[in-house]
């Protein structure tokens, strides 16, 4: 079929260079090259992220809090070993997706 519609994108001097040097590694001209990558590559988009991210950094601060007061001495006893297990879950699923979408 004969390729007839344009796109055009703007780029910085940077990106420019970096997008043709991955072209000619690929043994692919600029064209081809960005067709194929949009084309073939799976893009995830992770509508709850932000807020999930976000309450990981309240759990993170609650915690913070937590050790504090126990290596201050006004708490003696904190339990936390689910709290990490289950924290690493997220952590693990959280990575598995993000490194899926890049």
């Amino acid at each position: 079929m004969k390729k007839s519609d344009r796109i055009e994108i703007r780029v910085t001097p940077e990106e420019k260079m970096k997008i043709a040097l991955k072209s000619k590694q690929a043994n692919q001209n600029v064209s081809e090259y960005l067709i194929k990558s949009a084309i073939n590559n799976e893009i995830v988009v992770i509508n709850a992220l932000p807020e999930m991210i976000t309450e990981l950094r309240r759990i993170g601060n609650n915690i913070n809090q937590l050790t504090r007061l126990a290596n201050s001495g006004i708490i003696t006893c904190v339990e936390l070993d689910n709290a990490k297990k289950e924290l690493q879950k997220i952590w693990q699923s959280l990575n598995l997706l993000t490194t899926r979408s890049v």
